[in-house]
């Protein structure tokens, strides 16, 4: 069974956020709609260079997957990675 998981870099407002365990492909809301919305409040790091924010996703993809191998898709900047989808972020 696949994980179905990546860590997620996003640029928002001036700085790089950091998600882990992101799920890879969309989501739906209560009315079906692909909405893709994730909270500054689960970023698990926040950062003010792209370079930083990906040094820690390094770090913190590892820790994801079973057996430490990291999360199945790894490290991806501003989408899903299976469908390609937009990620919302909310304040």
């Amino acid at each position: 069974m696949s994980a179905n998981n990546q860590t997620l870099l996003k640029f928002f407002k001036g700085k790089w956020y950091v998600f882990s365990n992101v799920m890879a492909e969309s989501w739906s809301d209560e009315d079906g709609e692909h909405r893709n919305e994730l909270s500054l409040k689960e970023a698990a790091g926040v950062y003010d260079t792209r370079d930083e924010a990906f040094e820690a996703a390094l770090k913190l993809d590892a820790k994801q997957g079973q057996f430490e191998e990291g999360t199945e898709y790894g490290i991806v900047c501003d989408k899903l990675i299976k469908d390609d989808a937009p990620v919302i972020i909310k304040e």
